[in-house]
């Protein structure tokens, strides 16, 4: 019954926008032309317009899912995702792996993800470092041994680079392999030792 309301109420009042700075289209236009590339080279269906028309509706539909009113780079990487699977899978079974391999860079992965979120943490942690150690020599007083990053702001610089949740980030392995540990009840990030 809920799923019911959640699909009639996204069908009636959401209509997500395309917008050109909301994702890249340098990737989309160089995506393009590699497909129709592959397609001519290897025999398989010829890539047209349309399959871009087709990636940018299927983007739409993403955001329409999450009840967003703007298309943003996830929802392109889900379609260009989509398209890329469906392109691969109908060429011969010989050239799949290869195509696979030169369409990888196409294809973001939450793997990535996490790894350009660690280094923003990383960054965001050396910053709080080296203010801790200035501040503390100031006051001639000693380093902290833990150090705090509030979620506020490191969700603003992951919106920065178009990441738009943290939240498997946080759950990963990658954040606690690091020595990290996030405080939801205060909403800082940790880091002990300096």
């Amino acid at each position: 019954e809920l799923l019911k309301k959640y699909i009639q109420y996204a069908r009636t009042n959401i209509r997500p926008v395309l917008r050109s700075n909301t994702f890249d289209q340098e990737k989309i236009a160089s995506l393009y032309v590699a497909l129709r590339r592959e397609s001519a080279s290897s025999g398989g269906v010829p890539i047209a317009v349309r399959h871009i028309e087709s990636m940018m509706r299927m983007a739409e539909a993403h955001a329409k899912m999450h009840l967003r009113e703007y298309v943003r780079d996830d929802d392109m990487d889900a379609s260009i995702k989509m398209m890329l699977q469906s392109f691969i899978s109908a060429q011969k079974f010989s050239v799949r792996r290869t195509l696979t391999r030169a369409f990888a860079k196409y294809v973001s992965t939450g793997e990535d993800r996490a790894h350009l979120l660690l280094h923003i943490l990383q960054d965001m942690m050396r910053n709080e470092a080296m203010y801790a150690t200035l501040r503390a020599r100031q006051r001639n007083d000693e380093v902290p041994e833990v150090l705090e990053v509030a979620i506020e702001e490191f969700e603003a610089k992951a919106r920065e680079r178009r990441i738009y949740s943290v939240a498997e980030f946080l759950k990963g392995s990658a954040f606690s392999d690091s020595g990290y540990i996030y405080d939801a009840d205060r909403s800082i990030i940790l880091m002990g030792s300096i």
